[in-house]
């Protein structure tokens, strides 16, 4: 005689861009999510494993508990732990994977290829290039102190620092004015500051005029 199971909850949570959540779960897990970030999760884990499903990028302090991994579940790459801290940087609009290890143990595996797992130790960085996973030292934490609100840059590319604001603030920038790409860039923003404060910022330091089409959700840099 078969038993039907009771269908578990789910709880789905989506941050808007600009923004950033801080939640709880079932087992005390301290999770913070990022702009334009959804996460799906059980109301309450069941007796085998954690799981959560993300698109985005967060910061988990997971609650120990050896006999119930806690696996988060991205696109392509899974990261299974007992109990530590790390951050993931998973949109699948971009198709890049990342995951940090602050503290504890994790396992990084591919959700299609079974050779493909990387345990990295603490204060490395598990990232997705060509393909394929590699692990480098982490020597420089200020990017992910977005979870305090900060949005930093270190040397960072004009090209990237865009795709960043794209992500934060949920718009579409196009650059038209090709001199800015030979600066690189060094500074801190709040993200509740809002875009445009943050390019006044960099128009002190890399010249360029910038013109905005909010009905279409898109920036021009002229």
């Amino acid at each position: 005689m078969q038993t039907e199971q009771t269908p578990i909850a789910l709880q789905t949570i989506t941050v808007p861009a600009g923004q950033r959540i801080n939640i709880t779960l079932a087992d005390g897990t301290n999770v913070w999510l990022n702009a334009r970030t959804t996460i799906q999760y059980p109301i309450t884990f069941n007796e085998k494993e954690r799981l959560v499903k993300l698109d985005g990028e967060a910061y988990f302090d997971v609650t120990k508990d050896k006999s119930k991994p806690f696996i988060v579940q991205t696109d392509n790459y899974n990261v299974e732990v007992l109990g530590t801290q790390f951050d993931v940087n998973a949109y699948s609009e971009t198709g890049e994977f990342e995951t940090t290890l602050m503290s504890g143990s994790v396992k990084v595996a591919s959700a299609s290829d079974s050779t493909q797992k990387i345990t990295p130790k603490p204060n490395n960085k598990v990232f997705l290039q060509d393909g394929k996973l590699h692990v480098t030292a982490v020597d420089d934490y200020n990017p992910y102190r977005w979870k305090e609100g900060l949005i930093c840059f270190k040397n960072e590319t004009f090209t990237s620092i865009m795709k960043d604001f794209e992500k934060y603030y949920g718009l579409t920038i196009q650059v038209k004015n090709k001199n800015v790409f030979k600066y690189v860039y060094t500074g801190k923003f709040r993200q509740t500051d809002g875009i445009d404060y943050a390019l006044r910022v960099l128009q002190k330091d890399i010249k360029f005029t910038y013109q905005r089409d909010d009905e279409n959700q898109i920036i021009y840099i002229e």
